[in-house]
C-alpha cells in the first residue's frame, strides 16, 4: 500500500520549515510526536492496506469456489453473474493464468444455459464462443497447453451446437478445427482420457457432416474417431466413457451400412451395441439401457431386410420390448412412444415374412399407443411420422379385409401426416406421404369411385414429383414416375383411352431415364415389361402395327433380365405376353 504523495509532500513541508531550537524541549518534544505520529501512520496504512488485499483476494477465492460449485450443479446463470463480477476487477496483463480461466468458465456458463433457455440459443452459444475465444488469447499452446487443448475442445463443443442453429456446414467445419487443435496437446501417449473425449466429439461432428456431404468419407471418418474414442476409453477405467463411444461408433456403422457395405457394417453395428450394453444395465443407466436397446433394434431391423428377415425381426421386436420395459409412459414420454413408434415399423416389415394380419394389427396397435403421446400439438414432426406409419400398416392390412375401410383410414392418416409435412417446411417427406397417398388412392379405385379416385391417386404423384425431381432425387423421382405411369394405365381403362395410355408411357420412359439396364436391371425388366402392356393396350386405340412392334421391343428388353435360369415365373409372364403379341402382329 503506497501513501498518496500529496499527503506525504504537505507533511515533509510542515516539517520543514519549523524552526527548531535543540535548547527548547516543548519543541523538540513536539517534533518528536509528529515524527512519532508520521512514522506510526505510514505503518498503519500499509497494513490496512495489505490486509485489504488480502481479505479481496480471499473474498475473490471464495467467489470462484461457489461459481465452480454452482457450476458443477447446472446452476449456470448463477454462476456467469459471478464469474463475470470477478473479471471486472481482474486485469489479463496482470494476472493473465485467472483471467483466461475465467473467460473459459464464462463460455461454460453461456454454452449451459443454451440448453436450458431454448428461446435464446443463438445469443448464448456466441457468448460462450467469444468466451472461449478471449481465453484462447491468453490461453496459449506455448503458455498453458493443457488449458488451451480444453479451451479448444470446449469452443468446437460451441460450434457444433450451434450449427443445430444455422450455417450447419461452416459451424461443422469450424469444430472439427477446432477439436483438431485440442488433439495437438492431447495426445493417446500424454492424455489418453482427454484424446478419447475429444475424439469422441469429433466423431460426432463427422457423423454430422455426412448428411450434408461426401456422405461415406466422413462416415468413415466417424468411424475412426470413435474407434480411436474406444481404444483409450477402457472398461474398467472409463466405463460409461467406453459405453458412450461404443453407441456412437454403432450408429456410424449404421449410417455406414446404408451407403456401402451393408450386411457387414450392420454386424459391425450390433456388435458395438451390445459392448455398450455390458455398460448400460437396465439397473444403474436405465435411460441410456433404454436408448441403445432402441438402436439395437433398428440395426437388426436394417439387418432384416438383407438376411434372416424373420429371424432379426425378432430380434428387433425383442430389443424394443426391452427397451419398453425400462421406459415408463409417465417418466419418459417421449423415448416411450419412439420405442412404440419403432416397435410398430417391426410388426410392420415382419408382416411381410409371417403371420401378416397379426403382425399388421400389432402394428397399427403400437402405432396407436404412440399416438396418444407424439400429439399434434406436443410433438409435430413425431406425429406426422407415426401417422405415415399407421397409413402404411391400415394400407397393408386392406390386403387381407376390410379393403374399403382400411384404405379410408390408410388415407386419413396420411392426410394427418400432410398437416405437418408441407412442400415448403420438410419438402422430403412431404414427396414421400403424397407417393403414399396416391398408391392408396390407386388401390382404393378398385373397390368405389375408379375414375376419381384415380385421379386423386395421379394427383398426389403430381405433387411428390414436384420435390422428386431427376436432378435432386433421381431414385425417388423414377419411382413415383413408374407408379404415376401404372395410374394413367388403369384410368384409361374408364376414360380418355389413348390420352392417357400416351401419358403412362410417357411416365414410363421418363422412369427409364434412371432405371437403366446396368445400373438397375430388375427395376429395368419392370418397367419395360409395364412399358410392353401400355404399348399393346394403345395399339387396340391407334397406330396398331407401330405400337405393337414397340411393345414387342419392350417385352424382349425385359427378357434380357427376366431369364428362365433366375427368374422362372416372371420369364414365363413376359414369353407368352411377347408370344400373343406376335401373334398379333401376323
Amino acid at each position: 500500500m503506497r501513501i498518496p504523495s500529496l499527503l506525504l509532500e504537505k507533511l515533509l513541508v510542515a516539517i520543514r520549515t519549523v524552526k527548531i531550537s535543540k535548547d527548547n524541549p516543548w519543541q523538540m518534544a513536539i517534533i518528536g510526536c509528529l515524527a512519532g505520529a508520521l512514522f506510526t501512520g505510514i505503518v498503519l496504512m500499509v497494513v490496512f492496506g495489505l490486509r485489504t488485499r488480502q481479505i479481496y483476494a480471499d473474498t475473490r477465492i471464495t467467489s470462484l469456489d461457489i461459481a465452480d460449485q454452482l457450476l458443477q450443479k447446472d446452476l449456470a446463470e448463477d454462476a456467469v453473474a459471478i464469474y463475470e463480477d470477478v473479471l471486472r476487477r481482474v486485469s489479463p496483463k496482470r494476472e493473465p493464468a485467472l483471467y483466461g480461466r475465467l473467460k473459459n468458465n464464462e463460455g461454460v456458463c453461456y454454452y449451459t444455459i443454451a440448453f436450458i433457455k431454448d428461446k435464446d440459443k443463438e445469443t448464448n452459444l456466441n457468448k460462450a464462443i467469444g468466451a472461449f475465444e478471449e481465453s484462447i488469447k491468453i490461453r496459449t499452446i506455448r503458455e498453458y497447453p493443457l488449458e488451451y487443448a480444453a479451451t479448444k475442445n470446449n469452443l468446437g463443443a460451441a460450434y457444433w451446437r450451434l450449427s443445430a442453429v444455422r450455417d450447419k456446414e461452416g459451424y461443422l467445419t469450424k469444430a472439427i478445427a477446432a477439436y483438431r487443435e485440442a488433439l495437438v496437446v492431447r495426445t493417446p501417449e500424454s492424455y489418453p482420457h482427454d484424446y478419447a473425449a475429444t475424439q469422441d466429439n469429433l466423431g460426432t461432428v463427422y457423423w454430422d457432416l455426412s448428411a450434408l456431404k461426401d456422405k461415406e468419407a466422413y462416415l468413415v471418418m466417424a468411424v475412426r474417431a470413435f474407434e480411436e474414442a474406444s481404444r483409450f476409453y477402457s472398461v474398467r477405467d472409463y466405463p460409461v466413457g467406453y459405453a458412450i463411444a461404443q453407441d456412437h461408433l454403432g450408429t456410424a456403422y449404421r449410417a455406414l451400412a446404408a451407403v456401402k457395405g451393408t450386411e457387414e457394417n450392420l454386424l459391425k453395428a450390433i456388435a458395438a451395441y451390445e459392448e455398450a450394453l455390458r455398460i448400460y444395465t437396465p439397473e444403474h443407466y436405465p435411460l441410456d439401457y433404454e436408448l441403445v436397446q432402441n438402436n439395437l433394434g433398428m440395426a437388426y431391423s436394417a439387418l432384416a431386410q438383407v438376411k434372416n428377415k424373420e429371424a432379426n425381426m425378432a430380434r428387433a421386436i425383442s430389443a424394443y420390448n426391452k427397451a419398453l420395459k425400462v421406459y415408463t409412459q409417465e417418466q419418459y414420454p417421449a423415448g416411450y412412444a419412439t420405442a412404440l413408434n419403432n416397435l410398430g415399423t417391426a410388426f410392420n416389415d415382419l408382416a411381410k415374412v409371417k403371420d401378416k394380419e397379426l403382425n399388421l394389427v400389432m402394428a397399427i396397435g403400437s402405432y396407436e399407443e404412440a399416438l396418444k403421446i407424439r400429439t399434434l400439438e406436443r410433438y409435430p414432426l413425431d406425429y406426422a411420422e407415426t401417422q405415415n406409419n399407421l397409413g402404411t400398416a391400415f394400407w397393408g392390412l386392406s390386403e387381407i379385409r376390410g379393403k374399403e375401410e382400411n384404405l379410408a383410414r390408410a388415407i386419413t392418416a396420411y392426410k394427418e401426416a400432410l398437416t405437418v409435412r408441407t412442400p415448403a417446411q420438410y419438402p422430403r417427406e412431404y414427396a414421400e406421404t403424397q407417393n403414399n397417398l396416391g398408391a392408396s388412392y390407386w388401390t382404393l379405385a378398385e373397390v368405389r369411385d375408379k375414375a376419381k379416385n384415380l385421379a386423386r391417386s395421379v394427383g398426389a404423384y403430381e405433387e411428390a414429383l414436384r420435390i422428386y425431381t431427376l436432378e435432386e432425387y433421381p431414385q425417388g423421382y423414377a419411382m413415383i414416375q413408374n407408379n404415376l405411369g401404372a395410374a394413367y394405365w388403369t384410368l384409361s381403362e374408364v376414360k380418355d383411352k389413348g390420352d392417357n395410355l400416351a401419358k403412362s408411357i410417357a411416365a414410363y420412359e421418363k422412369a427409364l431415364r434412371v432405371y437403366t439396364l446396368e445400373i438397375y436391371p430388375l427395376d429395368y425388366a419392370m418397367i419395360q415389361n409395364n412399358l410392353g402392356a401400355a404399348y399393346r393396350s394403345l395399339a387396340l386405340v391407334k397406330e396398331r402395327k407401330a405400337n405393337l412392334g414397340k411393345a414387342v421391343r419392350a417385352y424382349e428388353e425385359a427378357l434380357k433380365i427376366y431369364t428362365a435360369q433366375k427368374y422362372p415365373l416372371y420369364h414365363q409372364r413376359v414369353a407368352a405376353n411377347l408370344a400373343l403379341i406376335k401373334q398379333m402382329l401376323k
